[in-house]
């Protein structure tokens, strides 16, 4: 009897995950994750502000997902990955203003001024985790790049690059969306698990904030399939990601008072 009535549910939530997914998740993550890698490919850089722009750009993973591109060339040390991580991790843009904005808030401009104090926060976070000193050798400048690439050789590995970490991703949101959907979880806790189900379960903008630089649990997931060789202890990410939020909510806090 149990069986019987939890499994219409569970198929539900699944199928309400795919179509999430397909609205919410890959319109705006797949094209950019082709998109930077390919720019990355034909310009090969070690420029991290470039690398932060492009992260801000297409969201979450995308940013510790090039961090790792460019530890795997010999480009950054450990200690400096680490730092990009914490300076690219922001929620995508698209996300924020076509989907949290325009479809869940149904006002464009509330998911505009959430990216804006997203993107300032992160830079903020990013100066308070600075690295402090220390004994270790910055990467040298002189580095060779890598060769560019022909444009097809480019695109080739940017799509298989893409495809793999975006079936990487799906599956993790999916996950956690169903989890959070069997557990009748309310908005705030089902963002914990899972950002865009808790994100679609409230209006509150500050909350909304607060969860989309939190990201989630399912965030940290996606962000650690990419840092397997960048050894960042699950309680660093939580503490630059908990810093990220409460300065993100304090700086829309402020633009909402005054404006």
């Amino acid at each position: 009897m149990a069986m019987a009535t939890i499994l219409p549910t569970f198929l539900a939530a699944g199928q309400a995950g795919l179509a999430l997914i397909g609205r919410a998740v890959l319109p705006v993550l797949f094209p950019f994750f082709v998109l930077t890698s390919l720019i990355l490919n034909l310009t090969p850089t070690r420029n991290r502000w470039l690398i932060a722009g492009l992260a801000y750009f297409s969201g979450y993973p995308n940013g510790t997902r090039l961090t790792k591109n460019l530890y795997d060339q010999g480009l950054l040390s450990v200690r400096e990955a680490h730092h990009l991580c914490v300076l690219t991790s922001t929620p995508s843009p698209f996300f924020l203003i076509a989907t949290v904005g325009t479809l869940f808030l149904q006002n464009t401009g509330y998911g505009f001024l959430i990216f804006i104090c997203a993107v300032i926060a992160a830079i903020i976070n990013a100066w308070l985790w600075r690295p402090a000193p220390h004994h270790e050798q910055a990467v040298s400048p002189t580095t060779p790049l890598s060769p560019r690439m022909s444009f097809f050789t480019a695109f080739s590995q940017a799509l298989t690059s893409a495809t793999s970490a975006i079936l990487n991703v799906c599956g993790v949101v999916l996950f956690f969306y169903i989890l959070a959907q069997m557990l009748h979880l309310p908005a705030w806790l089902a963002g914990i698990l899972e950002m865009t189900t808790g994100v679609a379960g409230t209006t509150n903008l500050l909350l909304i904030e607060f969860l989309v630089c939190l990201g989630g649990l399912s965030v940290a997931l996606q962000n650690f399939l990419f840092t397997d060789k960048l050894q960042i202890k699950f309680g660093y990410y939580l503490g630059y990601k908990l810093t990220h939020a409460v300065i993100a909510c304090g700086l829309l806090a402020i633009c909402l008072f005054f404006f």
